[in-house]
């Protein structure tokens, strides 16, 4: 940790600067909010245009330096797929998340380490631990609930060191699987529920097994491509005995069908380990659609079950109480059944029940909100999780400890020490599913999103705080820094660059408005029809953009595209309906996000006012070049594309105001492969820049880089590619910390060149400095060494307001002060060498660095070597060290025999000196 950051002594009095306090007096690079800058702050120079493809192979072993940096915020979970306990060890359990990968805890919570990181998918839906032999570990990638934006899995996983490491299993084409069951003395004897694809039909679904501990597996349980397996238990005193749950549903992008694929779900039983099942009929109802399973641990005769049933016809599917299905009972292993209760909750995102193990009379139905019931199923009471976050998908009741609960929602982990009369909320697990981002002009800059079932959240790109147990794992951002500016399902987030207290958010459907944080005034400002008008549609995701030319003015999408003036005071409609307005895809049924024949992409150009592009969900691309007096329809012109495809982005150029690219997302419609567009004039022709994108990752978004028009970014499904000949390759943009998540959203920051992620599962990371990547031209490497013109630096000090929190806090840290990054086209053995020099010619800094081929990075402090402090370097309570003056200082870096020089400026901390370097012309 540089020591400029490490803590003060305790006799020395700080002060707590707040973030609006950082918007005194900075330099230019700093722009004070509230005011536009007077004068841009020196950036490294756009590259020349020239061809793409000018710039040579870049693998990924050339940018291996690059780190990622997590800045959370763990305030909130995401969607918690099951949760599995530890046999023996009550400290230890593993938790499984739908979008963010896999964890484990050895401390009851304490914290967590993901353990699945380096795999190829980080859609969890089991995870089982061996009874017989715990440090066996299998997990189903996939989860099972059928969201619209859930992601999916490539099959099954085994560990055989406790979640060390894994191996991968097959089942490839399985997408999800909710549920597995291991053979309560034999480890090598494993079910798997396996639900197939969501959006299409395919073969590989239903129940399969293995009796070899995973090297091959067996159907043993399908009955056509439609239905899967959403559930498979086995009877601990008897394995032969196997239970499982079949069921169809089929997602499209405009419709949702949970159940009604005729009368073959169900539940069915084998009672000779899975060679033979027949379904089970007596007293359950004929057509059915999720359902879970539970037995009585200490008499498993005793079979419950929550069935989703449309036998008396379809109830809403957000109904709690079913006319046929609910929670039937079964006293004599299935073979009759009696129904409790009618309560069935929203059953295609829950359908879980549970049973205390030792006390029958205790049920747990997860919906919405925890039901309980203490007589049996009879009763049921909706307050077995009151304050925690709703929308619960897994339950386990301790064994050993019945009043400790372990249980999983949308808002993340939940722990119940009082069965369930109070619960403590873990919020040390970055898991946040954002969707969209948003990037504010102050200092440090503000980093807002919106969130699947969170709302929007804004915070500090790097925190003014310290704390940590040692100088190593010193943190600087806490989840105190982050704050709810929306609720809902949060989506896109806009701050207005002028004041980031002003900021614009929605929640689904459009429901947008303005938030003044300095008064907590809230302005609704969704459109809606006047007299007489035919209704708006809006989608789940409605694209939603403040003006780069007139901040006073947002653009939003629906079946039209909107102007909203004044700030949202007052709105017009600029554009007909740019759908294709199939009527039978507009009346839409499902879970009510299936809204269809909309905008869901908007591109403003940066060059042109009145140049927008939009995008429909049902594969329309328009332009218009006059602010919505004219549109042109360009969806003729997607040759490269599917007809109806997804636009799930568009970019316009920051080089040619004909120049636009275009994602495009099949997954929907059973297409996963991806697609990324470019036109060069105006959408008349279009070709794709795909390149060697990996098959199987649908793209959702795409980023020109400012400052080199060769350099691409593209989140996708699976992660992170970079494309420095302007898509002709693509490679992985992983670095050192950025897992294989869904990347729905990119943003680089116009004045401090970062490049934030907005994944969905993982929250936010920023990976500061990409200039080294801006000038990574053919030019440049084909040099033996260049020093980087370095983007302007600042250092401010840190207040240690949170020495005296225990282990079990969300941390992240701070980006360096100054980034320095070079190219060395050969590795030396013998490291580089940095040399910082004042105006004067006194070396203020020496720094030793890695010199590995490709892109090498030294951080410095901007603090003086230890022999020039006026504090001797052994002094006892020093205080902050202070940084060195503000001014221009001369770099030079050695490698070997090669020497390359820069110049780099330096900015008073914010509130420290004189008048800041740069605040005038």
């Amino acid at each position: 940790m540089p020591p400029s950051e490490r803590r003060s002594a305790r006799v020395v009095p700080l002060v707590a600067f707040s973030l609006l306090a950082f918007s005194i007096g900075l330099p230019a690079l700093f722009t004070a909010a509230g005011a536009a800058p007077k004068k841009k702050p020196a950036s490294p120079e756009k590259t020349a245009k020239s061809a793409p493809g000018e710039t040579g192979p870049v693998t990924p072993e050339l940018i291996r330096s690059l780190s990622w940096r997590s800045i959370g915020p763990a305030n909130m979970g995401g969607r918690v797929s099951e949760i599995a306990l530890v046999p023996g060890k009550p400290t230890q359990f593993f938790v499984a998340t739908g979008t963010g990968g896999l964890f484990k805890t050895q401390n009851g919570g304490t914290t967590f380490q993901p353990i699945f990181d380096d795999q190829p998918t980080l859609s969890i839906g089991s995870v089982a631990v061996a009874p017989s032999d715990p440090v066996i570990v299998y997990v189903g990638s996939g989860e099972g609930n059928g969201r619209n934006s859930s992601s999916w899995g490539n099959g099954i996983y085994k560990s055989t060191d406790a979640g060390e490491s894994f191996t991968h299993l097959g089942l490839d084409d399985s997408r999800d699987i909710p549920r597995l069951a291991i053979h309560p003395k034999n480890p090598d004897i494993v079910y798997a529920a396996v639900m197939g694809h969501l959006w299409d039909a395919n073969k590989e679904r239903g129940l399969y097994r293995t009796v070899d501990g995973g090297k091959t597996w067996q159907a043993i349980l399908q009955v056509d491509e439609n239905h899967g397996c959403i559930d498979v238990v086995l009877d601990p005193s008897n394995p032969d005995v196997v239970y499982a749950a079949l069921y169809a549903r089929r997602r499209s992008p405009w419709s949702f069908t949970s159940g009604g694929f005729g009368d073959k779900g169900g539940i069915y039983k084998s009672a000779d380990g899975g060679r033979s099942f027949r379904r089970l009929t007596e007293g359950l109802p004929k057509k059915t659609g999720r359902i879970g399973l539970a037995l009585f641990a200490s008499d498993s005769k005793h079979v419950y079950a929550v069935i989703e049933a449309d036998d008396a016809g379809t109830a809403s599917i957000d109904e709690n109480l079913s006319r046929a299905g609910g929670v039937f009972r079964s006293a004599d292993s299935g073979e009759h059944w009696a129904r409790l209760s009618p309560l069935t909750p929203r059953p295609f995102y829950f359908s879980k029940i549970v049973v205390d193990p030792k006390d029958e009379s205790r049920l747990y139905v997860l919906g919405f909100n925890m039901a309980v019931s203490d007589d049996g199923g009879r009763t049921f009471r909706a307050d077995g999780a009151v304050l925690p976050h709703v929308d619960w998908h897994t339950l386990v009741v301790d064994p050993e400890d019945t009043s400790r609960l372990l249980a999983g929602s949308d808002g993340g982990i939940y722990q119940s020490r009082d069965r369930a009369k109070t619960w403590r909320y873990i919020d040390n697990v970055p898991l946040g599913e954002f969707y969209e981002i948003g990037l504010g002009m102050d200092f440090p800059y503000t980093v807002c999103g919106g969130l699947q079932d969170n709302g929007s959240w804004c915070g500090p790109s790097r925190g003014t705080d310290l704390f940590g147990e040692n100088d190593e794992k010193r943190m600087n951002i806490s989840n105190r820094d982050w704050f709810s500016v929306w609720g809902g399902d949060g989506y896109y987030v806009q701050i207005d660059p002028r004041d980031p207290k002003l900021i614009y958010a929605e929640s689904q459907q459009a429901y947008a408005g303005r938030i003044n944080l300095s008064t907590n005034r809230i302005k609704y400002m969704r459109p809606f029809p006047k007299e007489g008008m035919p209704a708006f549609r809006f989608n789940w995701n409605s694209p939603l953009l403040l003006s780069r030319h007139d901040p006073d003015v947002l653009y939003l999408g629906g079946n039209h595209v909107f102007r909203l003036t004044r700030k949202g005071e007052a709105w017009e409609i600029i554009s007909p309906d740019l759908s294709s307005r199939d009527v039978e895809k507009i009346v839409t049924t499902g879970s009510g996000a299936e809204t269809h024949g909309t905008v869901v992409a908007l591109a403003e150009s940066p060059l042109k006012a009145g140049l927008l592009w939009a995008g429909t969900d049902d594969g329309n691309v328009h332009v218009t070049r006059d602010d919505g007096k004219t549109w042109q329809n360009l969806t003729s012109k997607l040759s490269a594309v599917p007809k109806g495809t997804y636009v799930s982005r568009l970019e316009a150029s920051h080089f040619e105001p004909g120049t636009a690219l275009a994602t495009f997302d099949g997954h929907r419609t059973g297409d996963n492969r991806p697609y990324v567009l470019e036109t060069r004039d105006f959408g008349a022709t279009w070709k794709a820049i795909t390149g060697d994108l990996p098959d199987g990752g649908p793209v959702r978004v795409v980023r020109e880089d400012p400052s080199n028009e060769n350099l691409l970014f593209a989140g996708t499904e699976f992660g992170l590619f970079v494309s420095f000949d302007r898509g002709r390759r693509w490679i992985s943009l992983r670095g050192e910390s950025l897992p294989p998540v869904q990347v729905h959203d990119l943003q680089i920051h116009p004045r401090d060149r970062d490049l934030v992620a907005g994944t969905h599962g993982r929250s936010i990371f920023i990976l500061d400095d990409i200039t080294g990547l801006e000038q990574m031209t053919a030019e440049n490497m084909a040099k033996p060494l260049v020093l980087f013109n370095p983007r302007p630096a600042g250092g401010f000090y840190l207040a240690e307001r949170s020495a005296f929190w225990g282990n079990d806090r969300f941390g992240a840290k701070n980006p360096p002060y100054a980034t320095l990054n070079y190219w060395v086209k050969e590795r030396s053995a013998d490291g580089a060498k940095l040399t910082v020099t004042d105006a004067k010619g006194l070396t203020v800094r020496e720094l030793n660095g890695p010199a590995e081929a490709g892109l090498n990075r030294i951080a410095w402090d901007l603090t003086r070597d230890k022999q020039q402090r006026i504090d001797p370097p052994e002094a006892e309570n020093p205080g902050q060290i202070p940084f060195v003056a503000a001014g221009e200082y001369d770099l030079t870096l050695s490698v070997g025999k090669n020497k390359t020089k820069a110049k780099l400026t330096v900015a008073h901390p914010p509130g420290v000196g004189p008048e800041p370097l740069g605040a005038h012309p």
